[in-house]
């Protein structure tokens, strides 16, 4: 399941250090590039998660998620035949319809599987994937496009997925699911998906968590969208040149931090309680925000790099608590389906939003301040990161009371 998160974000972001050969061979603004990375995948990526989650409750997880990740694979690899921006526009729609399968009946599965004093650090994992995916993502990307062009970058990245798929079909036995305390027959999809929002928006801590996790996500997607044009545009480094250095502090050093937060959360919330959820990607957010300002704004290629350590590290801090502390506020019948409403919050904000308010202030701003306006973008989307730390504050102050209700009601 975490390489099926790998790839789904090696799909998903390579877009990101592409923008600026594609921006020049059609001629792009960067509110278009926002609208291009954000809306067209986000829209359907998070409404189609709804009815999948759905099905993904009732039937063979294994299954929706081969299904899905051979959609999105193969409309990875038709984006690369784009050409113009609604050609490329319609396919990155089809990568979105593909993607929205994988993550709720993902973080089900392992929800089986794991009992809830581990589950942080299952999620953990499972998040590293992101990770992981946006560095090969980024490699591959910048790389390809240098030897062969943009067009090939997509057509390279399509390809492990298909594996995946056959792989995952031929091995990955569908886990026993628990003893449901719901019973009586499943009620229509849009009834489920109602009754499931109505119940998120009554408890409090589920509440502050989707608007912790969206908002910081509106923050890491307006960012990392950008984060290769950044370094093209300000710091003269090729295409390969910023996939290689940002997938170092995304990729790898994210990808230890996400783990490394998942454990860590796990053991605060087993031995002084699950309050840590909360407050956990509080502090991460909350340190990372001022190192990375100073690194938007330095002219320093070297000090940049030093400087995007910590918010490198700290950067997916957030998603294993978030996810595993969501599973546990639900019953186990409506694991995928709290999944999928929390994944359809937080992408139509964050990956709907994010890029396009980062595209849409550097194109407003770019008649005052020029060239400059991308970098003072992106600074300004960071502050949004401080709301969501004090969302997960929050959530931290009202979890332990919210579980114990559930508990009472089961």
């Amino acid at each position: 399941m975490t390489a099926v998160a790998a790839i789904n974000f090696l799909d998903r972001q390579i877009l990101g250090v592409l923008l600026e050969p594609i921006r020049e061979e059609f001629g792009l603004a960067d509110w278009v590039l926002g609208l291009l990375t954000g809306f067209a995948f986000a829209v359907f990526y998070a409404s189609l998660g709804i009815p999948i989650a759905a099905l993904a409750d009732r039937f063979s997880r294994r299954n929706i998620i081969v299904i899905c990740t051979g959609i999105f694979s193969v409309m990875t690899a038709v984006c690369g035949g784009a050409q113009n921006f609604w050609h490329l526009f319609l396919a990155r729609i089809g990568v979105g319809v593909g993607e929205a399968g994988t993550m709720p009946a993902s973080q089900s599965l392992i929800s089986n599987l794991f009992p809830v004093h581990s589950r942080a650090t299952a999620m953990g994992l499972l998040a590293t994937g992101g990770n992981i995916g946006l560095m090969l993502g980024l490699l591959i990307g910048g790389w390809v496009n240098e030897w062969w062009g943009w067009r090939w970058a997509f057509v390279a990245a399509a390809a492990p997925g298909l594996l995946l798929a056959l792989t995952i079909w031929l091995t990955v036995k569908e886990p026993k699911r628990p003893p449901n305390p719901d019973t009586g027959p499943k009620p229509h999809v849009v009834k489920e998906t109602l009754a499931s929002i109505a119940y998120m928006a009554r408890v409090p801590s589920l509440r502050w968590f989707t608007a912790g996790g969206a908002l910081y996500g509106l923050t890491g997607y307006g960012l990392y969208t950008f984060m290769p044009s950044y370094f093209i545009r300000y710091h003269d480094l090729t295409t390969g040149e910023a996939g290689t250095a940002i997938s170092i502090m995304t990729g790898v050093l994210g990808a230890i931090g996400t783990f490394v937060g998942g454990y860590v959360c796990a053991k605060l919330a087993a031995r002084r309680g699950m309050h840590w959820n909360g407050w956990l990607p509080a502090i991460a957010i909350t340190l990372s925000a001022p190192f990375m300002i100073a690194m938007l704004l330095s002219d320093n290629t070297w000090l940049v790099m030093g400087l995007f350590i910590v918010p490198g590290f700290l950067s997916s801090v957030y998603a294993g608590p978030t996810w595993a502390i969501i599973q546990e506020l639900v019953s186990p019948g409506r694991r995928a389906m709290a999944a999928s409403v929390y994944m359809l919050i937080y992408n139509l904000i964050a990956l709907g939003l994010g890029p396009v308010f980062t595209g849409t202030v550097s194109s407003l701003i770019e008649p005052t301040v020029g060239e400059q306006s991308l970098r003072y973008a992106m600074v300004a989307v960071v502050v949004i990161s401080l709301v969501g730390a004090y969302a997960y504050m929050r959530a931290g102050r009202t979890v332990t009371r919210d579980l114990e209700r559930l508990r009472d009601r089961a």
